[in-house]
Parts: structure tokens; sequence; C-alpha cells
């Protein structure tokens, strides 16, 4: 009877990890499409001081180089939230311990884990560069929720809102 209730625990905890994991990755999603959109604002006021400039033959000066590292910035942190997407999303549940989950699952803090319990696992190879673009052409986001969802999909999996 007391294997029946491991078991049972045992995927509680699964399902906790795969929760958490879910809206950890979300979370950071959504943080790397803002990311996205600040950079493509950045683009485009470059582009409109470009052609003003262009126009009256003047291309050089400090708003450039302001503009350009505004934009090496933003690059940065879209380069690192993307590896940090692609880490979250590597995840798998297993019983070694490696960086334990600080998230929570629906609004409840999450205690930490015993060393003896599963924690998350990282995988040993990192995914390659090109998946987040791929997945980008899959999927879309619920515009109530924010809940990326397969491109196919009619009702958002999370709050159940018409997409």
């Amino acid at each position: 009877m007391s294997d029946f209730f491991g078991k049972l625990k045992s995927g509680a905890e699964k399902v906790a990890f795969e929760a958490d994991k879910m809206n950890r990755l979300n979370k950071a999603k959504g943080e790397l499409e803002k990311l996205k959109g600040q950079l493509q604002g950045e683009f485009a006021k470059l582009g409109e001081v470009y052609f003003s400039a262009r126009a009256s033959g003047t291309v050089t000066g400090p708003e450039y180089d302001q503009m350009c590292q505004a934009i090496d910035d933003l690059v940065k942190q879209v380069e690192a939230k993307d590896a940090e997407v692609q880490k979250i999303d590597a995840e798998v549940y297993g019983a070694a311990a490696a960086q334990p989950s600080t998230g929570s699952v629906f609004g409840q803090a999450q205690p930490q884990a015993a060393p003896a319990q599963a924690q998350p696992v990282a995988p040993s190879t990192p995914p390659p560069t090109g998946a987040p673009a791929a997945a980008a052409r899959t999927t879309k986001f619920c515009p109530n929720c924010g809940t990326e969802i397969p491109i196919e999909t009619k009702f958002c999996t999370n709050c159940g809102s018409k997409v």
C-alpha cells in the first residue's frame, strides 16, 4: 500500500514540476517577446532618423550612436532571454539533483526539495540554436492570458478563451 502512495506522490511531484516549468517557460517567452518588440521599436526609430538625415544629407551624429548602443543592449538581452527559454524548455523531470526550481504553481510557493526528492535535470547538451525560431512558427499566444499554444488551436488551453 505504501508503494501505491509513493507512486502517487511521485506522480504529483512530476505534475507540479511540469506545471512550474510551463509557468516559468511562458513567463520567459513573454519577456522574450517583449524584448523583441522593444528591439523592433529601436530599429524603427533608427530607420526614421536615418531616413530624415539621409534626405538632408547628414548621416552622422551622436543620436545614431545612442540608438545603435540601445539596439546592441537589446540584442544581448534577447540572446540571454532566448538562452533562458531554451534552458527551461530543455529541463526534464528526474531523480538526479540539479538546480532546484524556485517558481510557484497556481500562486503557491513551492518548498525547497530535500536532496532525496526528484529535481529538474538539465540535459547535458543544449538544444540547437535554431529551435526557438521553428517553435515561433508553430505556436501563438493567447490574447487573453498570454499562454503559448499551438497555432492550430481554437481555444486557449489555460483560460478557455477563443483565439
